[in-house]
């Protein structure tokens, strides 16, 4: 698989390689070092992946890794990061950025969450802090709380009901609730809305 390494840091880009030696899937077919650089290699060399730092000179990370999923909508993106603030996470979150990783993971985890973002599933690592819940917070069943974390771990109806032992039609009973409880749209908004609230875990 085709990677792109993007980070100001010169180290950084020989460290990441340094660790993908280990591994055969991937070969990296060029670096960037700013996000002006990451916008138009890119769109250039259509990558299967991109490893990226997150804030950088020139162009935002995440704005730009919005306009290339519009693109590029089969690259997967990858953030690999110092800063783990909620409002960055949820800005990746919405501009369906793949992965979310801090820069202390050890190189083992960072392969294996590269091959689960390829895999289409993810991942984002955090140390969010979550609030505590208030007298005007929604509230869930169980197992409503349980099918929601499975929603987030990416999860089909049809796979939930397989690891719950239930029918199909339950889960989207559910899912339903969880819909309308949350007044969203949609599955995705509601992982967002869930995320931000702090009433699921984020994928590990």
């Amino acid at each position: 698989m085709k990677l792109l390494l993007v980070d100001d840091h010169r180290i950084v880009r020989e460290g990441l390689k340094m660790i993908l030696d280990s591994s055969p899937r991937y070969t990296v077919i060029d670096e960037a070092s700013d996000g002006d650089e990451l916008v138009t290699k890119a769109l250039a060399l259509k990558p299967d992946l991109i490893v990226s730092d997150l804030k950088m000179p020139g162009a935002s990370v995440i704005d730009s890794c919005k306009m290339l999923k519009e693109q590029l909508p089969d690259i997967k993106l990858l953030i690999l990061t110092a800063y783990d603030e909620s409002e960055d996470v949820f800005r990746a979150l919405e501009s369906n950025i793949d992965g979310y990783i801090m820069k202390d993971t050890v190189p083992e985890q960072i392969l294996h969450t590269m091959d689960m973002v390829m895999m289409g599933y993810s991942c984002f690592q955090s140390k969010l802090q979550r609030k505590k819940k208030d007298e005007n917070d929604i509230a869930f069943t169980e197992r409503e709380q349980e099918i929601f974390q499975l929603i987030v771990e990416n999860l089909s109806n049809q796979e939930i009901a397989g690891q719950l032992y239930i029918s199909e039609a339950t889960v989207k009973t559910h899912v339903s609730s969880i819909l309308r409880k949350t007044g969203q749209p949609n599955r995705s908004q509601a992982v967002l809305y869930a995320l931000k609230k702090g009433f699921v875990k984020v994928p590990r």
